[in-house]
């Protein structure tokens, strides 16, 4: 009942967000605008983005073939790159679902047993959330806003403290995880399940993995926000913040296909008071277009690869 209502819930955040971003786009820019910015230099810095925010497909299935090697379920990198791939695309269905089922029904053919695969799925959505936590934390604070409002006696303990966190939160990891699978997921949860788990040192290189995603997307949306408006000053860590901690957001809104709308507003709201006027709405719907287009070509590409293991296979 509970989990109805939250979907319920979260469907419904995620059609308001969608409506009031679109309302509020259609409204702010114009015809004009953006004919004004559809430039060479601006279609080439969504280019660049959008093959940055491509990275995450292959990086994060390091960190996955990492933790599945490391509870005895060795699979290649490229293998998992294109299930990875593949079932991208299904992120954008509502309910955010359709990913997971297909990855798991993909994973599950190539011989990747429902164990592996569900205690290191788990595994990784924990562990993406707390990079994007760590990511977008470090980046507001270090950003021109976030500088203005600490005194530089306070930025020499945020590090150490940072650290201390992660380390407390990867040592806490183990104990903690069969606890949690008993209480979203006690079909799951039982004993030989639990003892399955990534060893400490895997799972600092996944979450270190998935920060480095955030960085390169972060990189891309500076790079793409230069080309658009080439004569604005930009704060990389503002931009960077913006996106991880809108990804938290859109994650906890079940209901929003990718997270949309919902991740717009967000950064809308942490990006206003920096740029003036329809400048941070440019960026972030040129942005969007930009993670349409990076994922469009993880599927393709990876689709790509299906179709040659597959023709690999029928000729062995």
């Amino acid at each position: 009942m509970l989990k109805k209502i939250y979907r319920f819930l979260g469907l419904l955040i995620g059609l308001v967000a969608v409506i009031a971003f679109m309302g509020y786009t259609v409204k702010t820019l114009t015809i004009a605008d953006i004919s004004h910015y559809i430039t060479a230099p601006a279609i080439g810095g969504i280019i660049v983005a959008a093959l940055l925010y491509a990275t995450i497909i292959p990086v994060s299935a390091w960190a996955w073939k990492n933790m599945l090697a490391d509870i005895g379920c060795p699979h290649s990198w490229y293998e998992l790159s294109m299930i990875m791939g593949v079932t991208q695309m299904a992120k954008y269905l509502p309910g955010n679902v359709g990913q997971h089922i297909g990855r798991a029904a993909m994973s599950m053919t190539r011989g990747i047993a429902i164990q592996p695969f569900l205690l290191t799925v788990f595994s990784e959505t924990l562990l993406a959330l707390l990079a994007a936590l760590v990511t977008g934390t470090t980046g507001a604070f270090f950003s021109q806003a976030g500088l203005a409002s600490f005194a530089s006696a306070h930025q020499t303990i945020f590090i150490p403290m940072l650290v201390g966190l992660l380390i407390i939160a990867l040592l806490l990891y183990r104990p903690m995880v069969p606890r949690l699978l008993k209480r979203f997921a006690p079909a799951y949860g039982k004993s030989s399940l639990a003892g399955l788990l990534p060893h400490s040192l895997t799972l600092l290189r996944a979450l270190a993995a998935y920060c480095l995603n955030y960085v390169m997307i972060g990189v891309g949306i500076f790079l793409m926000a230069t080309a658009l408006l080439p004569e604005v000053k930009h704060d990389f860590m503002l931009l960077l913040a913006s996106f991880s901690l809108a990804w938290v957001a859109g994650f906890f809104t079940p209901g929003a296909p990718a997270g949309l709308g919902v991740r717009e507003v967000i950064m809308l709201g942490m990006l206003s008071a920096s740029y003036p006027g329809s400048n941070a709405l440019l960026i972030i719907v040129c942005f969007r277009l930009a993670t349409i287009l990076g994922d469009s070509l993880c599927f393709l590409t990876a689709y790509v690869m299906l179709i040659f293991s597959r023709r690999a296979a029928c000729s062995s």
